[in-house]
């Protein structure tokens, strides 16, 4: 019953919501953004999922970044979103994404980056679009891997395209480690449970003078540093982390 209930809150906010993310971007698509994170705020608050962040590093919310992060749950963007608060973000996302509905609907109309994997040609003519909305102070968040994984095991193969937008707009990247989304709502499932999620958001890494698979390898190295789940900590430890 339990399940049920947040179900229709999130249902309900989403169909409330969406359609006026779409319909503000039309005019300021940064205060689209903001409605989105109300979006998020209020499925977090009616699933009872706590998100607890540690900044390795000091970040500049006027500056853009390439973030990046593990994949292991459909809470992962909520996650982030809640993690990052204070910046602009637009989404890579598959083109598969658009077609759910009233979701879809809004994320391919409030500004987010949409790739065709059937195209080369128009995967890469969409990563250099995202150039002019990060030159104007917006971030771009990628998840390598590409789809979700699973926890507890290793990450995925990472796709390139992030790391050479990162390349060819010289803007740094910064490494997000999520743990605990997969117990939140693991790949599969339509009832998300409740608890702790904790966002590990690492420091920035120049591209300048390091070329794809250096930066591929400190990703990696920097995000299987922190997403084993095979211990994970409880809401009080994670409470008691530098925000």
């Amino acid at each position: 019953m339990v399940s049920l209930i947040k179900l229709a809150i999130v249902a309900l906010n989403t169909v409330v919501l969406a359609p006026t993310v779409a319909a503000v971007a039309t005019f300021d698509e940064r205060l689209s953004y903001r409605v989105s994170q109300l979006w998020v705020s209020i499925n977090l608050l009616a699933c009872g999922v706590r998100v607890h962040v540690q900044r390795l590093a000091t970040l500049d919310p006027r500056r853009a970044y390439v973030f990046m992060s593990n994949h292991m749950s459909q809470y992962d963007v909520l996650a982030v979103v809640a993690a990052l608060e204070e910046f602009q973000l637009r989404w890579v996302a598959k083109k598969e994404l658009t077609r759910i509905p009233v979701f879809g609907w809004a994320l391919k109309h409030a500004g987010h980056i949409i790739i065709d994997r059937s195209s080369h040609e128009q995967a890469i003519a969409s990563l250099r679009a995202a150039r002019t909305k990060m030159e104007d102070g917006i971030s771009v968040m990628i998840f390598p891997e590409g789809t979700r994984g699973t926890a507890g095991k290793p990450l995925l193969p990472f796709k390139k395209g992030g790391f050479m937008l990162a390349l060819e707009t010289g803007f740094p990247i910064v490494p997000l480690a999520i743990r605990g989304s997969g117990r939140i709502l693991p790949r599969g499932s339509l009832a998300p449970a409740s608890g702790d999620i904790e966002v590990v958001v690492g420091p920035p890494i120049p591209v300048a003078g390091l070329d794809r698979d250096e930066l591929m390898r400190r990703v990696r190295d920097f995000l299987s540093s922190y997403v084993d789940d095979a211990h994970p900590r409880t809401g009080d430890e994670l409470a008691a982390q530098p925000v």
